[in-house]
């Protein structure tokens, strides 16, 4: 009696195991089985598929994606705009339920490529002076490639290093350039910015070299001269003394030396002239008067 009901379990605990196999599907197959790269800053968006043809639930079991992005557990769609650039691995569990339980699995890598970018200005040059500079370009896949519309005469532009140079010849009270850079990456990255480049008067320029000379008692008054640049200007003594007596305007806005010295002697001093641009060009000569 005892050995055809343990037959029957035995039977029974087979056909019971039999069934749960069953009721396993095959793998699922998950699709694509690599991840286009994204843009730090821009918007992503990815869909993971598997050969179920939907209704899986998507998790990630390790690894991390790009702060920004998340995995939809319904859809399968990576989307965001990724926050951090670099190089992120991670796993995907796919489950598709219902009578059939499916399940599959796959490792990813995705790479976020940093946002390029191209600086909103650039220095002036000046009339008649060397001129060096070089667009600023950061984030992105090097090698850069430049394009470059609008430049005056005097001044070129390479478009594989996106350098300035040359010599102007003419001022140029300012004009818009467009400017362009395209990376190399993938996907390719290309920004196109409107640069405000101005050709300024040369540098202001004392002309005075020498002073008569004066007597003390009697009036005395001579201007140090300066050119270019752009006015008003603003004189001052930086080294040296005048001699007692004379004195430069107080508002400083001339080079006019004057009044009555009282003292006799050779005086040397150093005056300096700095003009109203934005930064000022200066410019200093050393000059002697002598009082009899």
């Amino acid at each position: 009696m005892i050995r055809p009901i343990r037959l029957i379990l035995l039977v029974s605990t087979f056909a019971l195991f039999a069934t749960i196999a069953a009721c396993e599907g095959p793998l699922l197959v998950i699709i694509p089985t690599t991840l286009p790269n994204g843009i730090e800053g821009d918007s992503y968006s990815q869909q993971l598929m598997s050969d179920a043809g939907g209704g899986e639930d998507w998790q990630i079991v390790s690894g991390r994606l790009p702060a920004g992005l998340v995995l939809e557990r319904s859809s399968g769609f990576i989307a965001g705009v990724p926050a951090e650039s670099g190089s992120f691995s991670f796993s995907v569990v796919a489950q598709q339920g219902g009578l059939s339980v499916r399940n599959g699995e796959r490792s990813f890598g995705l790479i976020v490529v940093p946002k390029l970018t191209l600086g909103g200005t650039i220095d002036a040059a000046r009339q008649n002076e060397p001129y060096s500079e070089q667009l600023d370009v950061a984030g992105g896949t090097p090698p850069y490639s430049f394009e470059l519309v609008g430049l005056p005469g005097g001044i070129a532009f390479d478009n594989a290093d996106g350098t300035f140079s040359g010599t102007p010849t003419q001022p140029d009270s300012g004009r818009t350039i467009r400017a362009t850079v395209s990376d190399s990456g993938m996907p390719p990255q290309i920004v196109t910015r409107d640069l405000f480049f101005e050709i300024k008067p040369p540098s202001v320029m004392i002309t005075t070299t020498t002073l008569p000379d004066g007597n003390t008692g009697i009036f005395y008054s001579q201007e140090v001269m300066a050119v270019a640049g752009f006015t008003p200007y603003s004189f001052s003594i930086t080294a040296g003394v005048l001699p007692n007596g004379l004195s430069l305007p107080t508002n400083r806005r001339t080079g006019v030396i004057s009044g009555i010295p009282s003292q006799a002697g050779s005086f040397t001093f150093s005056i300096e002239v700095r003009d109203s641009d934005s930064p000022a060009s200066v410019d200093s000569r050393e000059i002697t008067i002598v009082i009899n």
